[in-house]
Formats: C-alpha cells, structure tokens, sequence
C-alpha cells in the first residue's frame, strides 16, 4: 500500500506507528510491536529502545510518523530516533514483521461505505 500510495503522489501518516499498547480495547492476545523479539534485538543492537526503531524504521521509508506522547522524556526520545539511521538488513527485518493485524480497525463503523478496510463483492 505505501508503495502505490507513493506512486500516486500520496503521503501516507502512520496511525498508531508504536501499536498504541494502552488503547482501552486492547486485548491480551493482541500483538506487540513494541514487545517483538527482532524489534526488542535490534533496539538492543544500536542501543535504543523499540519505539525509537520504529518510528525510525517508517521514517526511512518515507512515512510521517506522529508519535503521541505527553512524557517529556519519551517526546526527547522520540526526536533521538532521528540521530541514527537503521541497516537494509535490519530494515528487510522489520518488513517481514507483517503480522496482517490492525490495532484500530474502526470495527464500530465497519459497515460505512467508506470504511477503509471494508471489503466489496
């Protein structure tokens, strides 16, 4: 998708790009980008924390990232994401990470004719 997107000339923002873990219908069972083992892996390898790589790793692929937070020490660090950049192979890494899973779905509007993820027949 963010390939067609920029062949068309669209910006793509990424919603919730650090899987907002403290949304308040987040189940137990649901995945967490932030918890992975190859994000935690290579957080640790350049010595950062997973949000740091995340929001560098949509970054670098031409994504606008609008982390929310309201700690003054996480904004910080959201801004130290810009201060390194992350290797093709650890890049190609975090593509295959595509678990086919949306955090915020909209489920409770899926039936509206412009839902994004809504399927027609």
């Amino acid at each position: 998708m963010v390939e067609f997107c920029k062949s068309k000339g669209i910006v793509v923002t990424a919603y919730s790009p650090l899987g907002s873990p403290q949304r308040p219908w987040v189940k137990e069972t649901d995945p967490s980008v932030m918890d992975d083992p190859i994000v935690v892996e290579i957080a640790n390898r350049y010595k950062k924390s997973p949000a740091q790589v995340l929001i560098r790793f949509a970054v670098e692929r031409g994504i606008v990232v609008i982390p929310k937070s309201v700690t003054p020490s996480r904004i910080q660090a959201n801004f130290e994401s810009m201060n390194f950049e992350l290797k093709p192979e650890d890049v190609r890494l975090l593509l295959n990470l595509n678990k086919n899973y949306r955090g915020c779905a909209l489920e409770w509007i899926f039936d509206h004719k412009d839902h994004p993820f809504a399927v027609t027949s």
